[in-house]
């Protein structure tokens, strides 16, 4: 379990990415953890992005594309709030539902991933290979609060659609040689996938209207100087 307070860098923006690791018990409310901050409240955080889950076995594979800083692909390099070596993008689906403590949260929608990732990680390009290859982690809604730690059982308790993370990820965003899907009755069905956050359904109703898929360029890449 790690939480971050917003502070100044030397990247160039202030963010709250840089985390700590809590041994103890930690009140989560309906937007995140006590003590928890984010640098960009309009982009993260809020009830239905409360709390960032990044898949700890993605570390190693990390490290094997960027061997020369291997040394700091380890948990909450990403900013995440919960790293675990269980769930991943294949085997956890949008909606799903987990106990965790006294606490009952939900899957809402896959990470983002954005140019912030790569400057916090000094590694080029790290966010679009992120994206391309689904290895986001996500974010959960927290459908009842209550008390949580690290050491206090985190447990699947129920599955509300088929859609996996990484199915989400690819579907809207593509993958390595594959482009997003062009189909507005995919995005149509996918907005109506239960459990997906209501600025994703945003996106895919856009999608909908305009028969366009939205510029990434700005999130991965950063703001044009």
């Amino acid at each position: 379990m790690f939480t971050g307070k917003v502070r100044e860098t030397d990247l160039g923006f202030s963010t709250a990415i840089f985390k700590n690791e809590m041994f103890g018990e930690l009140w989560l409310g309906e937007t995140g953890l006590d003590g928890d901050e984010q640098g960009s409240p309009g982009i993260h955080g809020g009830s239905e992005r409360a709390l960032l889950q990044y898949p700890s076995i993605h570390y190693a594979w990390w490290q094997s594309r960027f061997p020369k800083r291997r040394e700091i692909f380890k948990p909450a390099l990403f900013g995440e709030n919960l790293s675990d070596l269980r769930w991943h993008e294949k085997n956890v689906h949008i909606g799903d539902i987990f106990r965790w403590g006294d606490a009952i949260i939900q899957v809402s929608q896959p990470r983002s991933p954005c140019y912030k990732l790569s400057a916090r990680t000094q590694c080029d390009g790290l966010a679009l290979m992120m994206q391309e290859n689904a290895r986001c982690g996500w974010l959960y809604r927290v459908l009842k609060p209550g008390t949580v730690g690290a050491g206090l059982p985190f447990v699947f308790s129920e599955r509300v659609s088929r859609v996996s993370i990484h199915q989400m990820m690819v579907a809207m965003f593509g993958s390595v040689g594959v482009p997003p899907s062009a189909n507005p009755e995919d995005w149509r069905v996918l907005s109506e996938t239960e459990g997906l956050s209501e600025r994703w359904q945003k996106t895919l109703h856009r999608r909908m209207e305009t028969g366009k898929i939205e510029s990434w360029q700005a999130r991965l890449l950063g703001p044009k100087i």
